[in-house]
Order: C-alpha cells, then sequence, then structure tokens
C-alpha cells in the first residue's frame, strides 16, 4: 500500500468512527451505483408518499434529469429547498396514484431522522473528452445518496496545490457533472496542511482556507481537520447553515471558522437572552457573518424578527444590495423597508424575517408614537412587544449612545449585538456625554468573539498593507499646522501629488502585471476634491503639463478615468458653487460611460459609482465601464467592499485610529495573485504619519508589531534581494553545471531549491515597489547595482528548479518531517505576466459575452481592442494556442448572441482537446506507433526518470511497432530496434516540448 492510499484510508477510518458518523461504503464505485444508491435512499425516506409502489425507471429518469444541474452553483440553488427541506414534486407514471412530494433532503434533522452520511472512494471518473483519462477520484461524502464534499489527497512531500489543481483540472474535463455537479465543498491535504473552498467552475487558490479553531489556532493536520470539520453533525451544518449563495456573483460562499465561531458565540448568548459585540477586521466579510446571524437567529423560537440596523442609505447601498443578493435563493424573507409606516407593519405581522432597514426610519416612528400619545392604533401598541434580535453591521456607525438608549428604551424585548472591525476601547474612548456609554464594550456588551488584522493575514483572509508616506512634515510647533495645511492646498502641491499618484499607478494599481486596479483618492474637504478632478480632468482632456506616463499609455491608453462623489446639502454656504461642480462632472461622466445622470439624481450616481468601482455586477467587469480613481471626502471609506480596490492616497491630515484603519481596509481584499498587498500612500506629514498608523495597527490587531501587518520599507526588501540574488549567482557562472543539478546528490539538489525559493520570493517582493522601477530617482546608495537577471536566465533557473523539485518529490521526500528550512508549498511566479494565459483570455471574451439570451446583444469596441492586443501579447510566447482562441474569438465577434450562456472556457477546452488529438493522431500515424499508447505515454510525461511514462513507452515501441514502421518505410536508416527506439524516445521528447506542452490547459 502506497503512502497516499495509506493516508485515505487513515481518514476514512476517522470519518467512519463513533455512532451516527459516516457509513463506509466500498462497493460503491461508479456513477451509475451511485445513483442506485441515491435512489434506493430516496425510496425508503418517502414510503408513505410512493405508497409502498417503487418508482419506475422513467420516473427515476425523470427525477435524475430534472434534479441534475449544469454547474455547482445552479445545485446548490436547487438544494435550498423551502423551510430547510429539499423536495421534488413527481406525478407518478401510474396515473391512479397521486402525486409524491418526495424529501431529498431535511436540514430540520441534522444527524438524525432521515439523514444518511456514507463515504465512498475511488469513484470511477469515465473521460468526456477524446483526450481524457478515465480518472479515479479520492474520498467523497455523500448525505442522502448525493456528493456534496469531496476530498483530495496528496503524499506530504506533494503540495496541496498539487491536488488544488489536480481538482480544477477534473472540473475542465468536465468530470465533476452528473451527480457529482451537487457538491459543495472541496478539500485538499497532503496530510500535514489541509485547506477547503466552495465549489466553482473556476477555483482560485487565493480562497483556499484553513481551519482555525475558536481562539484561532490553526487545525492543519487532516484527521484534526476531519475531526474539527468532516463529522457529523459538523459537516452538515457547514453545508445547510453555514453556506450563503451569492446571487450576483452566482456563487457558492462557505464561511469562514471565525464566521462559524462568531455565529456560534453569538446563538449562545441569544439563547442566555445576553446582547454582545463582534470584533471581526474590517475585510475580513463581516456584513455575511452578520447576514448568516440575521437568518440563523430565526431558528430560535422566542425571537419573531430580526433587525439588521444600518444607517444613512446613500452610504449603505452595498450593504443592501449585499443582503438582496445572499437572500435571493434563501427561504427566509429579506425586506428593506419603503417607509416607517411600512416598516411599522413588517414589525408586527406574523412573519418571521430580516428587516433591513435605518436607525431613521425607527425614529420616525417613535415621533409619530409622541405625537398621537393617549390615542395610539392597536399597531403602533403592539410594537413594544416585539421580540427582536437588532445586528449592527458597523455598530458605531449605525446608532450613537443615545440613539441606542432610545431603541432599548422602546423596545424593551431586544437584543443587540453588533459587529466592528474597529471597536471602541479605553484607549479611545468616545468623549463624555452624560452616562451614554463611551466604548463598545458598553454599548453593546460583552466582546464575544474576536478576529483581528493579525489574525486575517495570517490566514491569507485579507492582505498586508504596503504604506508608502510621502512629502515634507511639519517641524514647527502646533501653532503653525493651519499655515501648513495651507500649503499642502496650494497649486503646487496639488499637481505634484497628482504626478506622483500617475507615476505610483504603473505598480500600485497593478499596470505593470497588465491589471488595471482600482483606486479611492481621499481629501480634506469638498473644495479640494473638486480642485483634483479639475487637474485630471484637464491631463485628460490633454490641456496640462503633466502627461500620463508612457509606460502606463502602452498598457492602458485611457488611464486614468476619474470621478468625484460627494453629497450635497442645502445648507453649505457654498452648495451654489458645489453643485454647479457637480454638474460638470456629472457631464463628464455621462459622457465616458453613456449614462444620463442628473442632479435630481445624485443619489442613483453615488449608487452607478460605487458599483463601478467595486466592479462585482457583469456590466462593471467590462474593462471599458470601469472607473480608476474616485475622489472622495469620506464617502466609501467605511463599509465599501471591493477586491479589485488595490490602492488609498490620501491628501489630508491624519485621522483617528479607528477612521485610519476603516479607510485602510478598502484596499486590502484578497483578489488573484498578482494582488499582493493593500497599497496606502500618504501625501502630508509622512513621520506623523507613520507613528500615527503605528499607533493605530497595535491598536487595532492587539499589541503585533507593525511588520506583521504591513511590507517591509524599500530599503529591507532591497537588502534581502541583494543577498539572494547573490545567492544564486554560483548557479549562473556554468550553466552547464545548473543543467547537471538535477543529477546531483539529493542534499545539492536541496541547497539549490532552498537558495531559488529564496531569489524568487524576494524577486516578486522588489517588483511590489515603485522605487524597483524608478531607480534613477534614488540616491546611489538605495539602488539594486547588481544587474538584473535575463528573461533566457530566469527561464533557465525556473526550468532546473521545477525539474529538480520534482526528482525531490519523488526521490527525497521527507515523508511527514519535511525540512523546516524547505517550502513544500510554494508555487513559482511565471516569467512572463501570468495574465497573459488562456484562462485571463477566456475571462475577458466570457465578460462580453451575456450569461442568458439577449437578442440585442452587443460588443463594445473598446472591449475588443483589448482582447484582441491581449491575443496578440500571447502569441508572442504561445502561438499553437493563441491561434485557437484567435479562431474561437473571431466566431465570438461575428455573432455574439450564439455564444450567450455558453461557458468560453469549456469551448476553448475542447478546441485545444481537438487539436492535441488531431497532432497526436499525425504523430501515432508518421510514425506507426499506436495511438492509445501514444496518448498514454504523453498523459504521463514527466521525465525520462518516471517510471510510468516509461513502462509505457516500452509497450508502445515494442518489436511489432518497429515491424509497421519498417514495413511502411523500407529505406529507413534506423536498421535496428535499439536506434528505432532511441530515434522514437527523442521524436516524443521533442514532440512534448515544442507542441503538446504548448497547448495545455493552464491550471
Amino acid at each position: 500500500m502506497d503512502l497516499e492510499r495509506d493516508i485515505e484510508e487513515k481518514l476514512i477510518n476517522r470519518l467512519t468512527q463513533g455512532v451516527s458518523q459516516w457509513t463506509r461504503r466500498d462497493d460503491i464505485k461508479t456513477v451509475s451505483q451511485l445513483w442506485d444508491n441515491f435512489f434506493k435512499i430516496l425510496s425508503k425516506n418517502n414510503k408513505a408518499q410512493l405508497h409502498d409502489q417503487p418508482l419506475t425507471e422513467n420516473e427515476k429518469n425523470t427525477i435524475r434529469t430534472q434534479i441534475t444541474k449544469p454547474n455547482f452553483y445552479q445545485a446548490a440553488k436547487f438544494m435550498v429547498g423551502a423551510n430547510r427541506q429539499v423536495k421534488f414534486h413527481l406525478k407518478r407514471e401510474d396515473s391512479t396514484l397521486p402525486d409524491a412530494d418526495l424529501t431529498i433532503l431535511d436540514n430540520t434533522n441534522i444527524a438524525g431522522g432521515t439523514s444518511v452520511y456514507e463515504v465512498v472512494h475511488q469513484i470511477q471518473l469515465a473521460r468526456k473528452f477524446e483526450l481524457d483519462q478515465d480518472r479515479r477520484s479520492d474520498v467523497t461524502l455523500l448525505i442522502n445518496g448525493l456528493p456534496m464534499i469531496h476530498i483530495e489527497l496528496k503524499k506530504p512531500s506533494e503540495s496541496i496545490i498539487k491536488a488544488f489543481n489536480q481538482i480544477q483540472k477534473y472540473i475542465n474535463e468536465a468530470k465533476f457533472t452528473d451527480i457529482f455537479c451537487f457538491i459543495k465543498m472541496f478539500v485538499v491535504s497532503n496530510k500535514t496542511i489541509t485547506r477547503y473552498i466552495s465549489a466553482g467552475q473556476s477555483l482560485r487558490e487565493k480562497f483556499l482556507t484553513a481551519w482555525v479553531d475558536d481562539k484561532n489556532q490553526r487545525v492543519d493536520n487532516y484527521l484534526d481537520f476531519a475531526r474539527e470539520v468532516l463529522s457529523i453533525p459538523q459537516a452538515h451544518h457547514m453545508l445547510a447553515d453555514y453556506t450563503v449563495l451569492d446571487n450576483q456573483a452566482k456563487n457558492i460562499i462557505l464561511l469562514r471558522p471565525y464566521q462559524i465561531h462568531a455565529i456560534k458565540a453569538i446563538f449562545k448568548a441569544s439563547r442566555e437572552q445576553k446582547s454582545g459585540y463582534i470584533w471581526h477586521t474590517t475585510g475580513s466579510g463581516k456584513t455575511l457573518t452578520s447576514y448568516k446571524v440575521a437568518r440563523n437567529l430565526l431558528q430560535i423560537p422566542s425571537i419573531q424578527k430580526t433587525v439588521f440596523l444600518i444607517d444613512r442609505q446613500d452610504l449603505d447601498v452595498q450593504t443592501v444590495s449585499a443582503f438582496e443578493a445572499y437572500a435571493y435563493n434563501d427561504t427566509i424573507n429579506v425586506d428593506d423597508t419603503d417607509n416607517s409606516y411600512d416598516l411599522a407593519n413588517q414589525l408586527i405581522d406574523n412573519e418571521k424575517k430580516v428587516i433591513v432597514t435605518t436607525r431613521q426610519k425607527l425614529q420616525a416612528i417613535f415621533r409619530r408614537i409622541d405625537e398621537q400619545k393617549d390615542n395610539l392604533s392597536k399597531k403602533y401598541l403592539k410594537l413594544k412587544d416585539v421580540k427582536l434580535a437588532f445586528v449592527v453591521d458597523e455598530c458605531h456607525r449605525a446608532v450613537t449612545p443615545s440613539q441606542k438608549k432610545e431603541l432599548e428604551g422602546f423596545f424593551k424585548n431586544s437584543l443587540w449585538y453588533g459587529f466592528t472591525g474597529t471597536p471602541i476601547m479605553d484607549k479611545n474612548a468616545r468623549a463624555e456625554n452624560g452616562n451614554d456609554a463611551r466604548t463598545t464594550k458598553g454599548l453593546y456588551g460583552d466582546l464575544l468573539h474576536t478576529y483581528t488584522i493579525k489574525n486575517a493575514i495570517a490566514d491569507n483572509a485579507v492582505l498586508g498593507f504596503q504604506i508608502t508616506n510621502i512629502g515634507q512634515e511639519n517641524v514647527e510647533d502646533e501653532e503653525n499646522t493651519e499655515k501648513w495645511d495651507k500649503l499642502y492646498l496650494k497649486d503646487v502641491h496639488m499637481k505634484a501629488v497628482v504626478k506622483k499618484i500617475l507615476n505610483l499607478a504603473y505598480v500600485k494599481q497593478g499596470l505593470k502585471d497588465g491589471n488595471r486596479y482600482a483606486a479611492i483618492f481621499t481629501t480634506s474637504s469638498i473644495k479640494q476634491a473638486q480642485k483634483y478632478y479639475h487637474i485630471f480632468r484637464d491631463i485628460a482632456n490633454g490641456e496640462s503639463e503633466i502627461k500620463v506616463p508612457k509606460v502606463i499609455k502602452e498598457k492602458a491608453v485611457d488611464f486614468p478615468r476619474v470621478a468625484i462623489t460627494y453629497s450635497i446639502s442645502q445648507n453649505e454656504n457654498d452648495s451654489k458653487d458645489n453643485q454647479d461642480d457637480m454638474k460638470d462632472s456629472l457631464k463628464d461622466y455621462n459622457a465616458m460611460f453613456g449614462t444620463n445622470f442628473e442632479m435630481g439624481q445624485i443619489d442613483a450616481y453615488n449608487r452607478n459609482v460605487n458599483d463601478r468601482l467595486a466592479r462585482k455586477s457583469k456590466q462593471y467587469q467590462a474593462p471599458s465601464q470601469q472607473l480608476d480613481i474616485v475622489i472622495v471626502v469620506d464617502r466609501l471609506l467605511t463599509g465599501f467592499d471591493s477586491p479589485t480596490l488595490s490602492t488609498l492616497y490620501i491628501d489630508r491630515r491624519p485621522m483617528n485610529p479607528q477612521n485610519m484603519i476603516q479607510a485602510f481596509s478598502r484596499t486590502n481584499r484578497i483578489y488573484d495573485n498578482t494582488k499582493q498587498w493593500g497599497q496606502i500612500v500618504t501625501f502630508q506629514y509622512p513621520e506623523t504619519y507613520k507613528k500615527k498608523i503605528d499607533e493605530a495597527i497595535q491598536l487595532y490587531s492587539n499589541g503585533a508589531a507593525t511588520s506583521d501587518i504591513t511590507a517591509p520599507v524599500w530599503t529591507e526588501s532591497r537588502k534581502k534581494y541583494i543577498a539572494a540574488r547573490n545567492g544564486i549567482n554560483q548557479y549562473l557562472l556554468d550553466k552547464k553545471a545548473l543543467d547537471r543539478i538535477v543529477d546531483a546528490p539529493m542534499e545539492e539538489m536541496k541547497a539549490f531549491a532552498r537558495d531559488f525559493q529564496k531569489f524568487d520570493k524576494a524577486f516578486v517582493a522588489i517588483q511590489t515597489y515603485d522605487e524597483y522601477y524608478n531607480q534613477d530617482e534614488l540616491p546611489e546608495k538605495e539602488r539594486i547595482s547588481i544587474p538584473a537577471l535575463t528573461d533566457e536566465e530566469l527561464e533557465h533557473l525556473q526550468g532546473v528548479y521545477s525539474n529538480v523539485i520534482e526528482k525531490i518529490r519523488v526521490d527525497g521526500g521527507d515523508g511527514g518531517n519535511p525540512d523546516p528550512e524547505f517550502d513544500w508549498e510554494y508555487e513559482l511566479t511565471p516569467i512572463y505576466n501570468n495574465k497573459i494565459d488562456e484562462r485571463y483570455i477566456t475571462n475577458l471574451i466570457q465578460n462580453v459575452v451575456s450569461d442568458t439570451d439577449e437578442s440585442e446583444l452587443f460588443l463594445n469596441e473598446k472591449d475588443v481592442e483589448e482582447i484582441d492586443e491581449t491575443i496578440d501579447n500571447l502569441e508572442k510566447i504561445n502561438k499553437p494556442k493563441a491561434d485557437i482562441i484567435r479562431s474561437l474569438w473571431d466566431k465570438v465577434k461575428q455573432n455574439p448572441q450564439e455564444y450567450a450562456g455558453t461557458s468560453i472556457s469549456q469551448l476553448v477546452e475542447d478546441l485545444i482537446n481537438k487539436e492535441n488529438h488531431r497532432l497526436m493522431q499525425e504523430f501515432a500515424d508518421k510514425y506507426k506507433v499506436d495511438y492509445n499508447d501514444l496518448r498514454y505515454v504523453i498523459n504521463n510525461y514527466v521525465s525520462d526518470g518516471d517510471s510510468t511514462r516509461q513502462k509505457g513507452m516500452a509497450e508502445m515501441i515494442d518489436k511489432e511497432a518497429y515491424k509497421k514502421f519498417k514495413d511502411a518505410y523500407p529505406d529507413t536508416e534506423l536498421k535496428t530496434l535499439l536506434k528505432w527506439k532511441h530515434k522514437i524516445r527523442q521524436e516524443v521528447d521533442t514532440f512534448y516540448t515544442d507542441k503538446i506542452k504548448l497547448l495545455m490547459y493552464t491550471e
């Protein structure tokens, strides 16, 4: 028994231990047997509904056809059911029998009732395409016969990323279709490291999640993970109670462990009739957690309604939109209240629901009650007795201490649960105001669960910050701050700031990697924001001496697309000027995006800016519909969520600690591998900012060092890079010696792998600094004096590293005791722009075709130009693949309606498979070898030392094959079997490297 199979056995044994756990089913090995098992369980659980009349084959086919969905998300939608039960209405083939409402899954009876839990392994996954192989999955967990959780295992010496890529490959090959469409959760493990991720058609490595216990301690071992997460009832609760469907993004979301622990903590407190608050760092998904809390609290009989309380609708459009997206497929109503009358009616009706409303609407009810006094209607008398749970996201912004006191005084039977990423503590307590609460604990009660920014960064739930403080420090005393503030409002300063932003954007906003991340630019006042907007507009119109750098123009010809957003107040002395200015900016915006906003539609305009900046809706994922920079005063600095927003530019005095961390946290959402930090750039008081930032970080990370949260300064990263670069110099002196490392003793191979990993990490890190690209502007001592490696040298090093690491894994893996100085999980960063691959391009194409049938679908000219250019860029490094994608793209351009609702990535995969089949058939015909044998060799192509491949090669080039070759080519120079074998081995290597490898689908 090999090590991987041994790991599988131990996992299954752990899953099947104890009472009411998973039952092992070794008798199930095929998809057909899975369906037979499902119908057996379905029939047993629905005897009464079936009136003891077995399901016919036609009825089974009807059920199978109608419940099987084209993807994971659609299947998850079906499995939501109603009232926590999933049913299927069946008209019986025998018309004398009544219709049957068949229960497929009953989430009201977790770990009991009709719930059946089974574990299967090594299920055969049949090929869908000619070039595919038949596969066998590792371990799959079934609930009532349906695959819900799939686990892919590797040996300790192999990376979990290999298991992750294998799952994605199965998805690309359409292996996880049919009955496997019901999978909601994937788990990958190499025994010592375990991660989970929600099911989706295109998985993203960044979202692999580690489990942590309620004390935020990591649970990495696969058997411990099985006990904590995959045992019953935990696994069923994960799927039924800690899963959310995002209707906007069409994604399944599995909650992260800290979110689950927070929900459990609130449940415990609610049963004890206690209020409290959750401290979860900004950016860790508090809105999602609070939604699930509001939703799940309704399972408690004593709670009649949950009220999700927000403040000022214009600031919380995203929150309401998120709730609507989460609730769209839910079985509990989530209602946004139109007015205070509507709110009063909803609070006293008999329906259990989540109500999203504002504090202002509640206060309007109180005013009405005060006005009516002794003549209250029965409706308002009932309000006082409603048993409510208030859930308050961003709990300090939504309600003040005095306002909460008023609400609690009226709703006597209420519980309060506040969520904040920046709690107010004794160190930054509010100013005294009578007996109003001054801290979060004083306002809401005990802290129920904590998850700080340090925890989140360690778990890869959010990014750290890379902070650049620019400007001249005020070295004078406090009396002169007004003088310096005026200095910062002068044109010379503001133009210098804009010029710097344009230079920084190449790195900070991801243009260097082919991305175009968004940014927020916050200023001290509306007037200053307007002045900045005018400067940017003059640049866009070619009316400024400031020019967009050439390197940016080469990446994005119309950079930057800028908008301004603020609230108009009729009470401001200069409101007329503000309105006139806003009219002009609205005209610019309308011209830029083809919209028609007027001054009476400022709220709608602000919502549009929010959506365009967030890029979550499909229509704003098209490159031509996106904003680059939005200028604000305070809007968007709290509560705004966008994974593609990378940078916050700040030209104002330092904010207080909570507002500073809130603002910074707009930038650090995880997105892709090239977004490595939330970028913060300040343009005033650099030394003061550094001090204030350090204080804020320490306060909101429970005393963590700033270095745990932020990137090193340039000089530190430069020093690390130079040391790592010097460490690989020895390998560059003799290229032949470098190639021989793969045959060196194991310790030498490991030494090279360690040295190259250090270099590659340092090289990736150094490229995130603007200084790296502008070294001519640095003092001599801060430059990197070592000549940069050429692409050829980098490619050579990476090639050797890839061969070495594979050989170490095969021949020198350390089992359960890996080298502590060696990173088994390390993944190389591609030399070329890692976005220029077929997956990036297919995503671009997918974004411009609708996912529904639309008769008026058209392609935007700018989108067409970008995709054409991106395919041209791919052609420079991989012409065969670029040719295939271009052939499909040309067809899409001719008739986009035909491709609405189709999977572009699947179409590209099909074309690649067909071309691979053609090439391999051509090779097999030329050399007279068996096609299936050749396919086996190519599919197992690793290196000359790989035993599986060698076995396949030996079968392909035997005496019989040689005879066929000689009969076809009687005059061949390959006169002996030995010479022919040697020649074919060489030809296979060349064929694989020059043709097949180039057409491999990116994993």
